[in-house]
């Protein structure tokens, strides 16, 4: 469980990081900000916390050393001593820029938070933020002045669009438990993995989701294999995570493919994914996963055959055939009851 309604932000400052490889620059702020006015305190605590989904754990790491992490090494400075909040959020935002070299990034604000009394996993504990705004909105301003009232445009930060954002949490001596938000998922990940330096932290979420993922570029790779046949098979792969608590891959493979020869070539090809042979499925890793599986047959003539998420047993739905006579390919289909 997470609730963050009486977080209390104790320190803030803003940075600005613009990209080093166009030669922008990088603007260190001198002062801690005040973030005492209730009304804006409200809408900070949007901004640090909603677009945050909390499925994914992420965990600190490096190639030798954890300690040589410098965003790990920079926030346990300030986890131990909070009064070297301001000298680690200039080192945090020197990092920033140091790995601002592709052409995509954008320059943005970089906040740094101390957050005090987060609840995650029914823990009580502190927490850092590390956020960059690199898009604006614009707003109307309405503006009286007794007689007439006057509007003009404005820009600002929408507290529900967060571009980039990380939760550091203070829950274990060793590592921290990390959380990220990246909406722009085409400029390098620079974000996740050269700023960072972090990966996926295996769970029930990140396993229930790497093995559907995995399924389904697996069935998409098959070229040899009709259209309706990818179906049943992805078909079945959802069938059984919705219809099963623990996965077990030997039982997996059995329902999915009808053969044992292709049940042996997934298990080669997950193998390489790092998921567990057997664990608690994620019925939230099902539900959004589901959403990214199109359920279709597409046709040469501008055609689709689309099927529900409740449509079973689609090989006996569904029958392929050949017209001699009009030498084009047919499918027929089966049901019940017209709407």
């Amino acid at each position: 469980m997470q609730d963050f309604s009486s977080v209390n932000i104790k320190n803030m400052i803003i940075h600005n990081v613009g990209n080093k490889v166009k030669g922008e620059s990088l603007e260190i702020s001198t002062e801690i900000c005040d973030a005492n006015n209730e009304v804006t305190n409200q809408y900070l605590k949007q901004f640090f916390f909603s677009t945050f989904k909390f499925d994914v754990t992420y965990r600190f790491v490096h190639e030798t050393d954890i300690a040589m992490n410098e965003i790990y090494n920079y926030v346990k400075h300030i986890f131990e001593n909070p009064s070297e909040f301001y000298e680690q959020s200039v080192n945090i935002a020197k990092h920033l820029y140091e790995v601002s070299v592709h052409p995509n990034i954008k320059a943005g604000e970089l906040y740094i938070v101390y957050l005090q009394n987060c609840i995650i996993d029914d823990n009580v504990t502190d927490a850092i933020g590390i956020y960059k705004s690199e898009s604006k909105d614009y707003y109307l301003q309405v503006n009286s002045n007794g007689k007439r009232y006057d509007i003009e445009c404005q820009q600002g930060i929408n507290p529900k669009k967060l571009d980039k954002g990380c939760l550091i949490f203070n829950l274990s001596d060793s590592n921290y438990k990390v959380y990220i938000v990246d909406r722009n998922i085409n400029d390098a990940m620079y974000w996740k993995k050269n700023f960072l330096m972090i990966e996926e932290e295996k769970n029930e979420y990140t396993n229930t989701a790497k093995v559907l993922k995995s399924c389904k570029k697996y069935i998409a790779k098959k070229e040899n294999i009709e259209p309706e046949k990818r179906l049943e098979l992805m078909n079945n792969s959802v069938e059984y995570f919705e219809n099963n608590e623990e996965f077990d891959l030997e039982k997996f493979t059995e329902k999915v493919f009808d053969n044992q020869e292709e049940s042996d070539k997934f298990k080669v090809y997950i193998d390489s994914y790092d998921v567990d042979n057997k664990f608690s499925i994620s019925s939230n890793a099902v539900t959004k996963i589901k959403k990214t599986i199109k359920k279709c047959i597409k046709l040469d003539d501008n055609v689709e055959i689309k099927f529900s998420d409740t449509v079973d047993d689609i090989d006996n739905l569904i029958e392929k055939g050949y017209d001699r006579e009009k030498k084009r390919k047919y499918y027929k289909i089966y049901y019940n009851d017209e709407d």
